[in-house]
């Protein structure tokens, strides 16, 4: 099996034009989706998952209906939320019936037992931890050597998720590091679990560099992590 892994494209939230948890995407964020689906149109996908937020279910239409398949959602791999003391944000999710009838691509991941529930905004560490280890647990039961897919989420599940399909040891935070609309891609082949890709941008040459990413417009790297990276 193949996994490709991205992370959404820029959201409002990224850009510093929305504080919301659950903020749709940019205007570039939504041209970022186009080459993503260009990146991965060719790919012999069988099926694609995404994390209930808009963000994940906005990067991964584009794709999704290109090859006529539905966004699974799935809630391992929702965001992980660390948000201050005294913040009252909430997550701002709907049910994933109410999700499913704002987005007719997305559809409840049928392999998923009821009910959806999603993380709370002060989710401790080893919940995270958990929930993405049974997701890719999850999928390397659920798909062959010959099978394809992409799961659509955020930096740290997707880094997280990464973690887990490589080693049973959990490294350290910002082992791995994920920019929006990046494709990372492992393998899971005759029980062996490899890393073929790591964040490649290649895909978005000649789109803007997202302010809050680890690129500059002509694709070096910056020398100091962006402020407020997940």
């Amino acid at each position: 099996m193949i996994a490709y892994l991205v992370r959404h494209a820029e959201s409002l939230s990224n850009s510093r034009e929305s504080p919301s948890l659950n903020a749709a995407l940019s205007d570039l964020g939504r041209r970022q989706t186009i080459a993503v689906a260009d990146r991965l149109a060719a790919a012999e996908i069988s099926a694609i998952y995404a994390s209930p937020f808009d963000r994940c279910i906005e990067t991964a239409a584009p794709l999704a209906e290109r090859l006529g398949l539905p966004v699974r959602i799935r809630p391992e791999i929702c965001e992980y939320h660390q948000i201050p003391d005294g913040d009252e944000r909430t997550h701002g999710l709907e049910t994933v019936e109410a999700i499913t009838r704002r987005y007719p691509i997305a559809q409840a991941c049928p392999d998923h037992p009821d009910p959806f529930v999603w993380t709370p905004t002060q989710e401790p560490f080893e919940s995270l931890l958990s929930r993405i280890r049974r997701f890719e647990a999850f999928l390397k039961g659920r798909w062959g050597d010959d099978d394809a897919i992409v799961v659509f989420s955020h930096g740290s599940p997707t880094a997280r998720l990464i973690d887990a399909w490589l080693t049973m040891q959990p490294g350290p935070s910002f082992r791995f590091i994920i920019d929006n609309a990046a494709v990372s891609c492992v393998r899971f082949h005759a029980g062996v679990s490899s890393l073929i890709c790591l964040n490649d941008v290649s895909h978005l040459a000649g789109l803007p560099a997202p302010r809050s990413g680890n690129y500059r417009d002509d694709r070096t790297i910056k020398k100091l992590p962006p402020s407020g990276y997940w």
